[in-house]
């Protein structure tokens, strides 16, 4: 068992599809329990998408989000717990006009190093070839199932 119980305050970061993430842990120093990033989410909304063989769970710092789970939409602020089970479709939107900063907990971890993967091929490329971004993100044990539900009247 190590005797380190504080890791660096600032990890590694990285920029892409609308978030910019802070390691705090990749799993190491929890016995590769689970990952830990602060999360900035800047982006309007992430695809829908499922993660096959990984819990997430998000702690919202600041800002407003609607959290889309298996058809079902509730919206989040700061101090909300979001856990999204493995296997479960899934998607967040944006509602605040500044970002949303969480602690985002995956479990076990590895689906963190998708998004280093994502900025060193680079996101613009990825996105012009959308099954190659497809395929990065299966080899991340994840599916993408389609784009964010659009808001409804009521949300207008």
């Amino acid at each position: 068992m190590s005797s380190q119980f504080l890791v660096q305050a600032e990890g590694d970061e990285v920029t892409a599809l609308g978030s910019t993430y802070r390691a705090k842990t990749d799993g190491a120093h929890v016995a590769m329990a689970y990952s830990a990033m602060e999360e900035e989410f800047w982006g309007d909304t992430t695809p829908l998408h499922s993660h096959t063989d990984a819990e997430e769970a998000f702690y919202v710092l600041s800002g407003r989000l609607e959290v889309w789970v298996e058809g079902q939409a509730a919206t989040a602020a700061a101090g909300a717990f979001i856990v999204v089970p493995r296997g479960a479709v899934h998607g967040l939107r944006r509602l605040s006009s500044e970002p949303v900063r969480m602690l985002t907990l995956v479990s076990p971890p590895g689906f963190e190093q998708f998004f280093t993967e994502v900025a060193e091929q680079g996101e613009e490329q990825l996105l012009a070839e959308p099954d190659r971004l497809l395929a990065l993100a299966r080899k991340y044990g994840t599916e993408i199932i389609g784009d964010y539900p659009a808001p409804s009247s009521e949300d207008a």
